[in-house]
């Protein structure tokens, strides 16, 4: 794994790493659950795509990024000066002390001040986290797609003025990706060359 002295970063490199680290992580993301389905998503993106994939998919799912925010947190505290503070605080406790070896505890609390590279670490516990949210979400996806009738959500409608009712897989700046009602395989259709709009079906009451 690669160490980022994180005391020798200025602003502008913390953006640049931010920047490969998103794309990277779109790019590997989106392969994998597009992979599942036996498309080859890296013929399909651009730099820009793997870069505002994560984000598009944290913006859209709302309850994605909750649970993500709340375990990176959780990682951060862990990993950061505010666990020391906490342990700090219980281990004058009486029943503290009663309860769990503070010998044993102290030296465990040593070993991890003495460790550097929290930013490296967070960054890959969250990518390893972001990339088996993505497999999961593939997997369910397939699973779905051939167990259960295909339901559309999504109208297309074609520069030659035909309609297709069609359920959204995927999309980016320049391809939709979809399943056919009936069909158990993804279309992948560009955009700019075939579809003039895409409108969003009402859900059935």
């Amino acid at each position: 794994m690669i160490k980022i002295d994180e005391d020798k970063l200025e602003l502008q490199e913390y953006f640049y790493i931010i920047y490969l680290y998103l794309i990277i992580l779109g790019i590997v993301s989106d392969a994998i659950f597009y992979g599942i389905f036996g498309i080859s998503y890296l013929n399909y993106t651009t730099i820009l795509d793997a870069l505002m994939s994560p984000l598009s998919l944290l913006i859209n799912n709302w309850y994605l990024s909750i649970f993500l925010g709340v375990m990176f947190w959780l990682m951060h505290m862990y990993f950061s000066k505010w666990m020391f503070k906490f342990y700090a605080y219980l281990r004058v406790k009486k029943w503290y002390q009663k309860i769990y070896n503070i010998e044993k505890l102290d030296k465990k609390y040593e070993k991890l001040g003495q460790k550097k590279n929290l930013l490296t670490g967070l960054m890959f516990i969250f990518f390893l986290l972001f990339v088996s949210m993505r497999i999961g979400m593939g997997i369910g996806t397939k699973q779905k797609l051939m167990e259960k009738e295909i339901i559309p959500n999504y109208s297309l409608f074609f520069k030659d003025n035909t309609r297709l009712d069609v359920k959204k897989i995927g999309q980016n700046s320049a391809y939709f990706f979809y399943v056919i009602p009936g069909e158990k395989v993804i279309t992948v259709t560009p955009i700019s060359d075939n579809i003039k709009q895409i409108k969003v079906l009402k859900k059935k009451k």
